[in-house]
């Protein structure tokens, strides 16, 4: 399948400095270059210090006898030896969350996971809009587990300016001729895919691009709640809520190696994760079929702690959808068909 190697590109870079993140070529910016090698501290509810240097790999740490360099470590009460649990990496790109006003990246390269859950230790950094912080603070870190973070920086250096509501459900990458995907044909519709785990149990995800038709009688807290996406049990009770519309989502554009236009969208809005934890993320992503006229739900999952994905395939997502594009697609659908089947 494609998406095992689709090549993923959040923000375009052109020529900037390796710490300045735009999303495509909007106006949306956050600018960490004056902030490089800084450092903050955060001191948890155990006593242990978290620490945090934007864009540089500025804390020596030493753990089981090997010394790194690490952007983000950790140092548990106790415990004289530190744990790397993040490295800068230039080509690692954060997305912009309008509901959150809050870019978040997402760092999978620290040390190795020591329950062997997962390969390494990842960590998710948050950079929150705080028009009152003119200094950047280090306000908060969760673990997960002992192998995923989440740690929060608020400053006014984040803030963006809101977009206006997207009502006709009508998406462009870049400012001037650059491609366009048109939703307006299936906004308010509701997509469903049924999955099986691994223990026989039956679920589904459900999806409604563009509008929040879909109701929630969550089964967590006991509320009633309209949203764009859930999961559902095999009693099509909704478990979890996973995203909700606000009409400001900003999607980016881009080609997998094949060739194969795909639109990716994120919203970090949906249900808390485990108490006082943050709130799940939602990564859609649309790619090109021109076979399929409306929206159909190829494959939904966790992708990580309070991560979703849903891939769908449409005819709505190819670049303008014309005879050579549809020849062209097809042509790459045979090819990738050869390669993993």
């Amino acid at each position: 399948m494609l998406f095992l190697i689709a090549s993923l590109f959040t923000l375009g870079r052109s020529q900037s400095p390796e710490c300045v993140y735009r999303v495509g070529y909007s106006p949306l910016e956050l600018n960490l270059e004056s902030l490089r090698g800084n450092r903050y501290v955060y001191h948890s509810a155990d006593n242990s210090e978290w620490m945090y240097s934007p864009c540089m790999n500025a804390y020596p740490c030493s753990h089981d006898g090997v010394t790194v360099q690490a952007m983000v470590d950790h140092s548990p009460v106790g415990v004289n030896e530190c744990f790397p649990w993040a490295q800068f990496n230039a080509t690692t790109q954060p997305f912009w969350d309008f509901g959150l006003a809050t870019w978040i990246f997402n760092y999978s390269n620290g040390e190795p996971c020591p329950n062997n859950s997962q390969l390494n230790r990842t960590t998710q950094i948050l950079w929150t809009c705080e028009p009152e912080d003119a200094t950047p603070r280090f306000v908060d870190s969760y673990s997960y587990n002992e192998c995923n973070v989440l740690i929060e920086m608020k400053w006014s250096g984040a803030c963006q300016a809101p977009p206006p509501p997207n009502d006709e459900c009508y998406f462009k990458s870049g400012l001037i001729g650059g491609p366009s995907m048109n939703l307006s044909t299936v906004k308010g519709d509701i997509f469903s895919l049924q999955e099986t785990s691994q223990n026989g149990n039956t679920f589904t995800y459900e999806f409604s691009p563009c509008a929040n038709s879909i109701t929630c009688d969550s089964a967590n807290s006991g509320h009633s709640k309209q949203v764009m996406a859930d999961i559902r049990d095999s009693g099509k009770q909704c478990a979890k809520f996973l995203g909700v519309w606000s009409g400001d989502a900003v999607p980016f554009y881009d080609r997998t190696i094949f060739g194969q236009d795909y639109w990716d969208f994120f919203w970090m809005d949906g249900e808390e994760c485990g108490e006082g934890g943050p709130l799940e993320v939602l990564n859609a992503r649309y790619y090109c079929n021109p076979s399929i006229p409306t929206l159909n739900i190829t494959r939904a999952y966790g992708n990580g702690p309070c991560q979703f994905r849903i891939e769908i395939d449409s005819n709505l997502a190819c670049k303008n959808a014309s005879d050579s594009d549809k020849k062209a697609s097809n042509t790459i659908n045979r090819l990738n068909q050869r390669i993993f089947t």
